[in-house]
């Protein structure tokens, strides 16, 4: 680094000392150069001789001088560049090599929440009784029995054909069968022959009749078409410029292996595995359970009809109140009806439920 500084530090002085001596060159160029400019007074004498009273103009030059400034150059060094080049490196793999895998099972966790209990508490337990129900009207009540029932299962058995060997094979074959036809020898034959009939005509019509004309038509004569056909041309080339092309060179390359290395090996051995086996646990006294079964009751329903009212009719004060009279007689009976009505079907509803307990 203090070699490139001191170099540029005399490149500059360098350029600053040829720049000032370019500039005193141009100068002393330039003096001889500034004559005075011959006008017409010297040859016809000067304006205010003859009497006039005119100035002289004085024409002016200017010069720019363009002076050199100094300024920093920047030197390309080239720098010696490192490339990685990949060899290949084995790497020792024991086969075979255990894999662990890692199988995700879902697990049950119990979180015990606390339940208040009052204490004592009462237990009920249901307790089957037998209830016997009278019946006036018993009903017979069909009940299935499961009866095994012999179930045949064919056998096959292997059966023996007699098959003659050889056995004879018909083939048709097809052959041409003459059939004999009956003609009647000799027979008549007509046989129709055409002949030109004139008929006469009065007064014939003139017809016209279109004649052809001749069309003209092109017909393309074959001729030779010139097809471009590429060639290689060689330009001679006096002064050939070479081209540098970069031609990688291999080289070989020293790996540092340490000698002697540990040589790992894979010794296999026996893995222990877990079998589930069913185990039966004897059971000394079953615990009974109660299942309870469902059974089939009829269930009537019952069907709305329709009831007729009877609607008053007003005509006259008297009988206003005399059907009012009958009206509520009416109504008070047709209450007792349905109250009737209500206690037979409380009476089928009981008949109902003694004949369940009596099944």
């Amino acid at each position: 680094m203090r070699l490139m500084r001191s170099s540029l530090l005399l490149a500059v002085v360098i350029g600053l000392a040829a720049a000032e001596e370019k500039a005193a060159k141009a100068e002393e160029q330039l003096e001889p150069k500034k004559q005075d400019k011959r006008g017409l007074s010297e040859y016809y004498g000067s304006y205010d001789e003859h009497g006039g009273g005119h100035e002289e103009h004085v024409k002016t030059i200017t010069v720019v001088k363009k002076v050199p400034v100094p300024y920093p150059v920047e030197k390309h060094i080239p720098v010696p560049v490192e490339k990685n080049v990949p060899y290949p490196v084995k790497v020792p793999v024991p086969h075979p090599y255990p894999v662990i895998k890692t199988v995700h099972f879902p697990v049950k966790e119990y979180i015990k929440v606390p339940e208040y209990i009052p204490k004592p508490y009462p237990v009920t337990k249901h307790v089957p009784v037998p209830v016997k129900v009278h019946v006036d009207n018993p009903v017979p009540v069909r009940v299935y029995e499961h009866v095994p029932v012999p179930v045949e299962k064919a056998v096959p058995v292997p059966v023996k054909v007699p098959v003659p060997h050889p056995y004879p094979v018909e083939k048709k074959v097809p052959f041409p069968v003459k059939v004999p036809v009956k003609v009647h020898v000799p027979y008549p034959v007509e046989k129709i022959i055409h002949y030109p009939v004139k008929v006469p005509v009065d007064n014939p019509i003139p017809v016209h009749v279109d004649k052809p004309v001749p069309v003209h038509i092109e017909k393309p004569v074959p001729y030779p078409v010139e097809k471009p056909v590429p060639y290689p041309v060689k330009v001679p080339v006096d002064r050939p410029v070479p081209v540098h092309v970069e031609k990688p060179v291999p080289y070989p390359v020293k790996v540092p292996v340490p000698a002697p290395y540990p040589v790992e090996k894979v010794i296999p051995y026996p893995v222990e595995r877990k079998v589930p086996i069913p185990v039966k646990i004897p059971v000394d006294r079953p615990v009974p359970v109660h299942i309870e079964k469902h059974v089939a009751v009829h269930v009537e329903k019952h069907v709305p009809y329709p009831v007729k009212i009877g609607v008053p009719v007003f005509h006259h004060e008297e009988e206003h109140q005399h059907i009012g009279s009958h009206d509520d007689h009416h109504g008070f009976k047709q209450h007792n009806d349905d109250h009737h009505g209500f206690e037979q079907h409380n009476d089928d509803h009981h008949h109902h439920i003694e004949d369940h307990h009596h099944h």
